[in-house]
């Protein structure tokens, strides 16, 4: 199970050791770059050169700002709206300044991953291509035999169905379930609505726990 990036690495060793997983679970989770299918894919591609520094530590507030200028209606304009709305609701505007202060705790991460996730995921798409490499092990689709379920925020721009059907469409499992979430007010991100909204708790977490248990 991963959420985001951290679903993108399930994948990844979903499709390397299928026989060591009963199942797969995807949480808005990024896995497909095709250049025109996604906003946020094709802005941060054009805001990082080809070719850049991997030496240093690239610091948390450049990766906010870039972020920012590749969706600015996910990082600035939809959380001054999600504020806004959450005025009214005690729980729900608490929800929601924790999460702002959570995104102030920005960590630095290897200028080095920072480029291979850019070239390797976002502007080559080799992951979903079938041609990614880690270590002497090619990582493809094709490999990924185990019953998945993935959960897509219809309202999330970094992780629409776009960036994730043509993995699962090339996939050999006929066990892949999709469920729609619409997102809500209060999460400030709705890339994170699935782990932190109050309404995901009610209402899509109840079916992934009926499916982890169905694969038990």
């Amino acid at each position: 199970m991963g959420h985001s990036l951290g679903g993108m690495l399930a994948a990844i060793y979903g499709a390397i050791a299928p026989a060591t997983i009963r199942g797969l679970v995807l949480l808005g989770a990024p896995l497909c770059f095709q250049p025109g299918q996604s906003q946020f894919r094709d802005a941060l591609v054009s805001l990082l050169p080809p070719t850049w520094s991997v030496a240093d530590p690239l610091p948390g507030s450049l990766l906010s700002q870039m972020s920012a200028l590749a969706s600015p209606g996910t990082f600035i304009w939809s959380r001054l709206m999600d504020a806004a709305l959450s005025l009214t609701d005690r729980q729900t505007l608490e929800m929601h300044g924790r999460i702002e202060r959570w995104t102030l705790d920005e960590i630095a991460l290897p200028g080095k991953l920072v480029h291979q996730i850019i070239k390797w995921l976002y502007r080559e798409n080799r992951l979903c291509r079938g041609v990614l490499k880690i270590g002497d092990t090619l990582v493809d689709p094709s490999k990924l035999s185990v019953p998945t379920l993935a959960i897509v925020n219809t309202a999330d721009e970094i992780a629409p169905m776009a960036s994730l059907k043509p993995f699962t469409e090339a996939t050999p499992s006929r066990n892949v379930r999709i469920i729609e979430y619409q997102g809500e007010i209060g999460v400030c991100l709705q890339h994170l609505g699935i782990l932190v909204g109050s309404e995901a708790q009610a209402k899509v977490w109840p079916d992934v726990i009926s499916w982890l248990n169905s694969q038990s």
